[in-house]
């Protein structure tokens, strides 16, 4: 198949994305090049900096050799000017990739299209009718009042991929037609039986991620808390960091990493005795649950979004309602019946009856890359057929 991989978002350039946690884009590249090893020709559009075995169709580098600065705004507040000139900025950035990727398909070079992380290929796709597929990794809307709502209600018919079932709940009777995890290449991550006796905390430290709360659950288990997020404060809550993170940062019960990436990510995650993840948020998937699984690490998590999809409760970690309403969603039927904070100290003080080789296989078992490409690949050869 003559595939064209879409990810023309302007965190993938070395000077908008460095540094910042943005899960699309290693998980686009690792797609796309297996689909070569498999075979099929793969064209990838995303920023020059993006190293692939497909064939690169970058984007225009003009855009993002110098600050933005849009002429028509030049009368306004200078943190509006910036902040608005970046929003088109970042529009035209993805234009620019979406209408070279639809050229290509007018010109036969492609079969079909895979948008990883673009909006602006729906109307393309509307104009076009050329076999597009959509893979979403936020969740979806709740409210007929927001523009996200709109977005995806005028294209509903459009063929989408979810990343779990969970991220399908939504007031919008979308068209999925498969749901595919995410994987890993399991070569990178190496499994710890004897983790040093301190919690981990991997992500964005943002509110909907409950970083305070894995601070909180870590001071009353009486555990230290290790703490590896992006460098970019922009990627995160500059208020919540100063007045709920910080204060507690004191290289002792709470330590502070940087952004990690590759060995060190592995090697950090893998000397965790747990991985605390206490969400706000309906998590879509989390690649920080198979990752810290597949280096043995069990999971600790609040029953949102994908959590009990991807953490076999009692067996690669503990599930915990958050309270004991179930208004978030269902309540399930867990190991642990406590909720909220306590849930997650109880599931803390219980984790030595996970056992860690059984993490590693339940991400062995469920969630590689090659399954995932597998997967990919009957979808395509599904459009192309029908």
């Amino acid at each position: 198949m003559k595939i064209g991989m879409l990810l023309p978002s302007i965190y993938a350039t070395k000077r908008y994305g460095e540094g910042r946690i943005f899960a699309p884009l290693p998980l686009a590249i690792q797609l796309a090049d297996s689909l070569v090893d498999r075979g099929h020709t793969v064209r990838f559009y995303s920023a020059s900096e993006v190293v692939t075995k497909a064939q690169l169709v970058s984007g225009d580098s003009e855009l993002v050799a110098h600050d933005p600065y849009y002429y028509q705004f030049r009368y306004r507040e200078a943190a509006e000017q910036k902040f608005a000139a970046f929003e088109i900025l970042k529009r035209d950035f993805e234009y620019d990739l979406t209408l070279k990727a639809y050229n290509d398909a007018r010109d036969g070079k492609l079969d079909i299209i895979h948008s990883y992380h673009d909006f602006g290929a729906h109307y393309l796709n509307e104009l076009t009718s050329f076999p597009t597929v959509y893979t979403i990794h936020d969740p979806l809307p709740q409210l007929p009042t927001t523009l996200e709502y709109f977005r995806y209600h005028r294209f509903l018919h459009h063929n989408y991929l979810s990343i779990s079932d969970s991220q399908r709940h939504s007031i919008i009777p979308m068209n999925f037609i498969a749901t595919i995890y995410h994987g890993l290449a399991l070569d990178e991550y190496d499994v710890d039986l004897t983790p040093d006796n301190h919690l981990i905390y991997f992500g964005r430290v943002m509110e909907d991620k409950g970083a305070d709360i894995a601070i909180e659950v870590a001071h009353a288990a009486g555990l230290p808390l290790h703490v590896a997020t992006s460098s970019i404060r922009g990627n995160q809550s500059q208020e919540f960091y100063d007045t709920k993170i910080a204060p507690h940062i004191d290289g002792t019960s709470v330590c502070l990493s940087g952004y990690l990436a590759g060995k060190e990510k592995s090697d950090f995650i893998k000397k965790g005795k747990a991985f605390i993840m206490p969400l706000r948020w309906e998590e879509p998937f989390g690649m920080v649950m198979i990752e810290a699984m597949a280096c043995g690490t069990p999971v600790i998590a609040y029953n949102r979004g994908s959590a009990a999809e991807i953490v076999n409760d009692g067996v690669t970690g503990f599930i915990i309602d958050p309270d004991e309403t179930g208004a978030w969603r269902n309540k399930g039927s867990w190991v642990i019946k406590k909720t909220g904070v306590e849930g997650l100290v109880e599931a803390v003080k219980r984790i030595g009856e996970i056992d860690r080789m059984a993490c590693r296989r339940h991400v062995e078992e469920h969630f590689t890359i090659s399954r995932m490409v597998t997967d990919h690949e009957a979808v395509y050869e599904k459009l192309l057929t029908a």
